[in-house]
């Protein structure tokens, strides 16, 4: 071991420096490191908390996206019952005029009566019904 600190005597404060050049660069190094691991972490908050926006943002478009959904199936209950109502309307309709024409035929004071000029709004009704 003797002979290598001899052999390295002239040299050694060549050596001092270097070591000492590394040291800093080292320190330079970990504080670069440092700072940069400091910004990622950072940015990292920023997108988590972004990200979080986001999901609470699209938990309140399902739950709209639903309410959606649930109210084009409620039209769509009203439009059936509708056209029902209105099939049932239209039954009874012509149900009301084969009646009018049954009592026509049959019944000679109806006859005249639908002879005569009836009111407008009487005659817009009954013709209606035909």
């Amino acid at each position: 071991m003797k002979w290598l600190l001899t052999l390295l005597t002239p040299w050694k404060s060549e050596l001092f420096a270097m070591v000492g050049v590394l040291a800093v660069c080292g320190v330079g190094a970990t504080i670069a490191g440092y700072l940069h691991i400091q910004r990622q972490n950072e940015q990292i908050e920023a997108k988590d908390a972004r990200i979080g926006d986001l999901v609470t943002a699209n938990k309140g478009w399902a739950a709209h996206s639903a309410e959606q959904d649930r109210l084009r199936a409620l039209e769509q209950q009203n439009v059936l019952l509708l056209q029902d109502k209105l099939a049932l309307i239209e039954q009874q309709n012509t149900a009301a005029a084969v009646q009018l024409k049954e009592l026509e035929n049959s019944n000679a004071e109806v006859r005249e009566l639908m002879a005569r000029r009836l009111p407008d709004d009487l005659r817009r009704l009954l013709e209606q019904q035909k």
